[in-house]
This record gives C-alpha cells, structure tokens and sequence, in this order.
C-alpha cells in the first residue's frame, strides 16, 4: 500500500493531524524494510534491469512518433511517457543515471523532470541539463519542476525576523508538529532522507530559484525559456513551493 493511500485512509478516519502523525509512525517502523529493499533493488534487479530491459525498450520505442521522457517518475505513470530511474519498478522504462541517460540524442519531444534536479549535486546540475537537452530532439520541450528556494528562503526570513506565517501556505509539517519556521524550512531545503538520518537519495543537494534556473536552461542551448504556473504541473502537484521552468530545443537550419 503506497504511502499517500496509508495517509487518505489515516486522515478520513481520525481527521488530518491525528493521520498524518499515524502515517508518520507507519513509515517510521517500514523503514528498515523499505532500506533493504532499496539496496537489493539498487544491487541485482536495477542491474538486470539495465542489461536486459534497457535494449528491449529502446529497441520497443525506437520507431514510436512523438516521444515523450519523464525522469524519476512517481508510482503513477504520466500517460505517453517513457520513464527512466535509478531503480527499477513496474513502471521504469530505462534504468540509468540522470547524468548519463542510456538514450540516443535527439529523441524525444519532451523531456520532464519534476522534483529530480535538487537531488543532484549543485555542483553538477549544468551537466545534468546539458545531458537532458542531449535526447530533446529539435523543438523539443524541457520541463522542470524542483521547490522554489527563493520563496523559501523570503518566508523563513520574514518568519524569523517580523513573525509573518506566509509559510503556513505550504501546509508541510513534516517531522514539525510544532509548526516552527526554521523546522519547516530545513526540511524544504534539505528533505529528510527516509527519516533514519542515514544516506538516502530523497536528500536535497541543490537549490534555485527562477533566475538560476532559467539561466542553467538558456547555458544549455535552449530558448522560449520561461517559468510556468502549476497549470501545467503533470502529474503531482507540490503546492506552493512548486517552481516550474520550461525550454525549447531550436530546431537546425535547413
């Protein structure tokens, strides 16, 4: 049973606080489960998956017209679109490293990662969009959707130093039952692993805002760059803190 199954039945049940402090505790007591899971999945199946299914699908999708490529995919598949994870599941096409897609250039019609590109190094995220822009073939479209650190960093400022609650509008008390604005904003900007506190790739290692964005879409050849609004969000919603930047792949000239 997925995690936001376990929080609807908690919440219609006992009410929103009480239920998210019991998915709280579920999640806490499956954690040794869900690590070991993790590293099998990471050490034999994500590999098989790579070396046997990998050339399947590339070989299933090659003739296909108007392909469409979503990174780290949640557990519902945007409907049209190939997908590509660390990890293998049902619902992973390709398994790689977002730095290193085991794509073909110039592919696909759009290209979407939502709530990916904070889970790379900072310090590597222009080679990560480079890599994506890669497999967009000519007029294709790169979506981004990541937490829009400089509203984040606006809100805990103004928390902190004039008591305003604009934070409040996220809604998140992950691990803040208290409610309290710094809390609230190291685990906007840090995420929380699994909640063991041990490595896990749910951490956030790079923020940005807007403008930094942008100008990593527009360092990577792409034009049209512009911010979206939560519109055109496909798939999960992240709310308030949501920031979406898109791009177009020029076309070549004749």
């Amino acid at each position: 049973m997925s995690s936001s199954i376990v929080k609807q039945l908690a919440i219609a049940t006992v009410g929103k606080d009480t239920g998210v402090q019991i998915r709280s505790r579920i999640q806490t007591l499956s954690q040794p489960i869900d690590r070991l899971r993790y590293r099998l999945n990471k050490a034999v199946a994500a590999p098989f998956h790579k070396m046997i299914l990998n050339p399947i699908n590339r070989t299933r999708y090659r003739e296909h017209e108007n392909r469409k490529l979503e990174i780290g995919p949640g557990h519902d598949v945007l409907e049209g679109f190939e997908t590509l994870d660390v990890t293998t599941r049902r619902n992973v096409t390709y398994v790689g490293n977002a730095l290193q897609l085991p794509l073909p250039s110039d592919t696909f019609a759009v290209v979407y990662a939502s709530h990916i590109i904070e889970h790379i190094p900072w310090y590597k995220v222009e080679a990560a969009i480079r890599e994506w822009v890669r497999v967009l073939r000519p007029g294709g479209i790169l979506q981004i959707w990541t937490p829009n650190g400089l509203r984040i960093a606006k809100a805990f400022v103004d928390a902190e130093e004039s008591g305003a609650l604009d934070f409040h509008n996220d809604g998140w008390w992950r691990f803040n039952p208290e409610r309290d604005a710094c809390k609230w904003a190291s685990g906007r900007f840090y995420s929380y692993g699994d909640g063991s506190g041990q490595s896990h790739p749910n951490w956030h290692m790079a923020l940005f805002s807007s403008r930094y964005l942008s100008q990593l879409l527009e360092g990577a050849g792409l034009t049209d760059v512009r911010e979206m609004d939560r519109s055109k969000v496909r798939g999960h919603d992240h709310g308030w803190i949501n920031l979406g930047v898109c791009g177009t792949k020029p076309k070549v000239s004749a």
